[in-house]
């Protein structure tokens, strides 16, 4: 071994183990010894040293320290630690790092155990953990790399000393594993394997009732630091501990099968099992919500040995069963004829935040149920993507309202997203049970068992909470039949066949609302320290309360940790979805039961709704069309449709608009996980070539229904066979680019990414006439940077010339001085290429350029150069385009007669090629030079003729210029109100267009009109 981070680092002398004192010098080599083999480079290194601050020479003190560590470790030829350009890397063998080896031995323990090989696993796994001497690269300064390495490998080791612990207590080593695993828990007490590891080391050296107890004080820690109960591995182990507990009572009276199955416990508070294991009558003990109180049992006699039963019951944790085997009843004085009063709400969260409308809305339709008004019984379905706090806020309107149902509160779980959901028969068991009915009078089926039910609720104000109801089937015979009781359902579906229900639509917090929770969890101290970082995480977490509330809970637990740390973890998408977990509790669990629910809704016909879910997190846009993800799926849209609906009836999926879906970010990221894990390479590939080529086809037909004068972008005879949108009218393909404006940015970048460089340059070429028209510069500049990319990746020279023009057309509206520069590269490919149509295309952007800067005696030689080189090809466009500018430049240079001249030399050319909006901005300029000559009526009236043709293209740029001179006429003209109706119509458009300066100079001329013509 050469190199060790398992605690401090430290180099191999050949004689000992050394530190190394300079702090810079370890984290060079911490940064390459956490990339083994791989190539860092010197700019990485500087971001690991310095962050964002670097000092002057800081690639030169990198390349110093590289040489002092090269000296230390012995390699001064650079064999180990080699340069290798843009960076160094360095090479180590298998046995060379404590890490490597570490985890390698951990893997041959888990095998071990896995094959039965309990000895040779805990030799191996406590081999691996001898290995460390600390907290992994305790000694390094921390960094975004650093510090989620260290937090990796210390989850590594955790779980290596679980695995180590759960070999000894197979070698039979119970007894002397207490004390470790309390010290463990000391340290780690949100960390629930251990706590299941102490439960059962516990019931195996025979303290079986401290192991029940194991479990309140694990209760007790979730609900106090994370608001939460216990998993589902927890929840197990205490039903076995419970149900082993009354296997071993002396037989009682004898009981139904429905008792007989919930004798063991089957009341449970918060944190019962999601589905305890089947009894002899084959039938699952039900869980129920927790009590807000125990009654006092008579006193436990003097000397008697602590029971199961017992300790459950001083932890608060079960029901139990008298001598005469009738169930014990729940809180409360109980009603006038001696039924008890149920009180099973879980507690309340303490940092309930936001959700205020939502509450409102569920105190609108349930409060006021015993009234005399109402008809039928009051139902509230709460529905949301799992993670929204569902139940949180069922829990707490329902806490809210208790003041409101006298008679008693009810709470069970229906267990609707998980394997196994209740059946109504055994819930009703449940509930009659809890309602004061004995065990041996409870109906054998369902309907009668619903029937008792009803009679035992009739008139009575009781609230009843149905939590994670899988479907309306599961939740009708749970309905009370009085309206003088009310019920709130959690559901992932929206159960829209609950007849009488009404929905109460959960979405994702807003900003405040986020804000508010991760302060209440954090403390508004440490939130209001670093705000930028708070908003990073916020951001990360989008708005799902329980992303949120696991972000929080990992600060809470790391009081050492910046929030900004957290942040960096959270900052890669590809992890996101692992990072958001504290203990137990993981965005991916939640997912994981909704995902798995999907299979029960798979009709076997048509597209898999899992199948397409996971296919949809591979489209990187805001949103997908439903002809997009019929391309992306390769099939039907009927058959794409159905499944997306169903997607989006079990939350999964949300439909903002008729055809148009999309995913919660959270929720796309699994959905990408799942489908990189499941599908296979080749599918995933073809998927995202589908669904990209199908843009690349719609972006080129939308160009050629807007206008059919521009060079169409070839688009060749590759791609997955497929069709494309068709436009009846250039509106439609600009209204659909406008919609699609952020998706064709993200299908530019996902095109590049899946190395798909053909369309990662064609597509922003293709959709730039919509674009322009839209005035999306800031999008038509992203896109065509990529473009740029990809076409020189893919040696397409042809491309790379087409793109550098274009990158110089946006650069020149946006008088910048990069236009020059992408114009000369691209006229210089043409010229390499022998290319007369391209340069003469570029000759006159360049001329342009000149115009737009206000160089225009500049401008005349170039274009004079692109109208003989247009003439030249017979390109007419292209000559209509050159003696437009011609016109402009002699308008701008005050020789009015010449610019008239070219300028209706220009305008039949440009009508002849169906040029309408090179034919508006001749129509302007024309309005201009008789407006400049004195002939304001005239030019109006050209002028008004400009923008009747630029409305009818939605070319906002060419309305806001045609209004701002169609004003000046008018004010020339004294007519003051048309002219200031033109200026403020203009500087809508600009401020629309985000083109400040502009809006802002006319802003200034409606303010001077205002004083020529005494207006305030």
């Amino acid at each position: 071994m050469r190199f060790r981070i398992l605690g401090p680092l430290e180099i191999w002398t050949g004689q000992d183990w050394s530190g190394i004192g300079a702090p810079k010098w370890r984290a060079v080599l911490a940064a390459l010894l956490l990339n083994p083999g791989q190539v860092v480079s010197t700019e990485r290194l500087i971001t690991e040293l310095w962050d964002t601050e670097p000092p002057a020479g800081a690639a030169n003190l990198v390349s110093v320290y590289v040489l002092r560590v090269r000296r230390l470790i012995g390699d001064r030829k650079g064999d180990i630690l080699a340069t290798r350009a843009p960076g160094y890397q360095l090479r180590l063998e298998p046995g060379d790092l404590d890490a490597t080896a570490f985890e390698a031995l951990t893997r041959q323990g888990r095998a071990a155990l896995a094959a039965g090989n309990a000895q040779s696993a805990a030799t191996l796994l406590t081999e691996a953990l001898a290995l460390w001497r600390g907290d992994a690269l305790s000694d390094i300064p921390p960094s975004g790399l650093v510090t989620a390495e260290a937090d990796r490998l210390g989850e590594s080791r955790l779980t290596a000393l679980e695995l180590r612990i759960t070999a000894d207590l197979h070698c039979g080593l119970a007894a002397q594993l207490v004390p470790e695993l309390r010290r463990l828990i000391s340290d780690s007490p949100l960390r629930e394997g251990l706590w299941l590891l102490l439960m059962r080391a516990l019931d195996s050296a025979g303290r079986r009732a401290e192991a029940v107890a194991a479990f309140g004080e694990a209760r007790q820690v979730l609900a106090d630091e994370l608001g939460v109960d216990p998993g589902p591995d927890l929840r197990r182990l205490y039903q076995r501990l419970l149900s082993a507990e009354a296997d071993a009572r002396p037989p009682g009276p004898a009981l139904g099968p429905d008792a007989a199955a919930a004798g063991a416990g089957a009341t449970l508070a918060a944190g019962a099992p999601a589905a305890a294991p089947a009894g002899p009558a084959g039938e699952r003990a039900v869980p129920a919500g927790p009590r807000d109180a125990e009654p006092a049992g008579p006193p436990e006699p003097a000397g008697q040995p602590v029971t199961v039963a017992r300790a459950a019951r001083s932890a608060g944790l079960t029901g139990d069963q008298d001598t005469a085997g009738e169930p014990r009843g729940v809180s409360g004085a109980g009603g006038a004829d001696g039924t008890p009063t149920p009180a099973q709400l879980p507690a309340d969260l303490a940092d309930f935040t936001g959700r205020g409308a939502h509450l409102a809305r569920l105190r609108g339709l349930l409060s006021g149920a015993s009234g005399t008004t109402r008809q039928a019984v009051a139902v509230a379905v709460v529905a949301g993507t799992p993670g929204l706090g569902k139940t949180a806020l069922a829990v707490h309107a329902a806490h809210e309202l208790r003041q409101e149902f006298g008679d008693g509160q009810l709470y069970v779980s229906l267990l609707g997203a998980s394997e196994q959901p209740v059946v109504p028969g055994e819930i009703l068991a449940r509930l009659l049970r809890d309602l004061g009915v004995n065990a041996h009078q409870i109906p054998a089926g369902q309907e009668e068992r619903a029937a008792l039910y009803r009679t035992r609720l009739a008139d009575r104000r009781v609230l009843i909470v149905l939590d994670d109801a899988r479907d309306a089937a599961q939740v009708r015979p749970l309905l009370p039949g009085s309206a003088s009781c009310a019920v709130i359902v959690t559901s992932r579906h929206r159960l829209a066949d609950l007849a009488g229900s009404r929905l109460v639509d959960l979405d994702v917090l807003d900003d405040a609302e986020a804000r508010g929770l991760l302060t209440a969890i954090i403390g508004e101290e440490r939130a209001a320290a670093e705000p930028g970082p708070v908003r990073e995480v916020l951001d990360a977490c989008a708005g799902l309360p329980l992303a949120i509330r696991i972000a929080g809970a990992r600060l809470t637990a790391r009081r050492g940790w910046a929030v900004k740390t957290l942040a960096r973890r959270l900052a890669d998408q590809h992890r996101r979805v692992a990072e958001l977990t504290a203990g137990d509790l993981a965005v991916r669990a939640c997912f994981d039961v909704s995902f798995e629910s999907l299979r029960h809704l798979a009709t076997g016909q048509g597209v898999d709704p899992a199948h397409a879910f996971r296919l949809l997190g591979l489209w990187q846009g805001p949103h997908i069309s439903l002809p997009a993800a019929a391309a992306l799926l390769g099939q039907s849209e009927d058959e794409v449709a159905d499944a997306l609906e169903v997607l989006v009836d079990a939350n999964l999926l949300e439909s903002p608009a008729p055809d148009i879906y999309r995913f919660h970010d959270l929720l796309r990221a699994y959905a990408a996980e799942r489908a990189l894990a499941q599908e296979p390479a080749e599918a995933v590939t073809e998927a995202v070539s589908r669904v990209l080529w199908w843009y690349l086809r719609t972006a080129d037909a939308a160009a050629g229904v807007v206008t059919r004068s521009r060079e169409r972008v070839p688009l060749g005879a590759g791609g997955p066979p497929g069709g494309a949108l068709a436009f009846a009218t250039g509106e439609e393909a600009l209204e659909w680019s406008a919609g699609e404006r952020a998706n064709l940015v993200a299908a530019t970048r996902q095109a590049a990414a899946y190395d798909l460089h053909d369309i990662a340059w064609k597509l922003p070429v293709a959709v730039l006439v919509c674009f322009d028209r839209h005035g999306y510069r800031a999008e038509w500049v992203a896109t065509h940077q990529v473009a740029l990319d990809s076409a020189r990746r893919s040696g397409d020279r042809h491309g790379e010339a087409w793109v550098l023009n274009n990158l110089g057309m946006v650069h020149s509206q946006l008088r910048s001085p990069d236009a020059t520069s992408y114009l000369e590269q691209a006229l210089a490919i043409h010229r390499e290429r022998g290319d007369r149509h391209g340069q003469a295309q570029v000759t006159n952007n360049i001329a342009f350029d000149f115009q737009i800067r206000g160089m225009h005696s500049e401008a005349l030689p170039a274009l004079a150069q692109a109208l003989e080189l247009q003439r030249q090809v017979g390109h007419r466009y292209g000559e209509g385009v050159a003696l437009s500018n011609f016109g402009e430049a002699f308008l701008e240079l005050g020789r009015y007669e010449e610019a008239i001249a070219s300028l209706q030399e220009a305008l039949p050319i440009v009508r002849e090629t169906g040029a309408r909006r090179v034919e508006a901005n001749i129509l302007c300029n024309l309005g201009r030079a008789h407006m400049d000559l004195g002939q304001a009526g005239d030019g109006a009236t050209l002028l008004e003729q400009a923008l009747s043709v630029q409305r009818a293209e939605r070319d906002k740029y060419g309305q806001a210029g045609s209004l701002k001179y169609l004003g000046q006429a008018r004010s020339q003209a004294g007519q003051a109100s048309a002219a200031r109706a033109a200026w403020e119509e203009a500087v809508q458009l600009l401020e629309s267009l985000a083109d400040d300066k502009q809006a802002a100079g006319l802003r200034s001329r409606l303010e001077e009109l205002g004083t020529e013509t005494g207006e305030s």
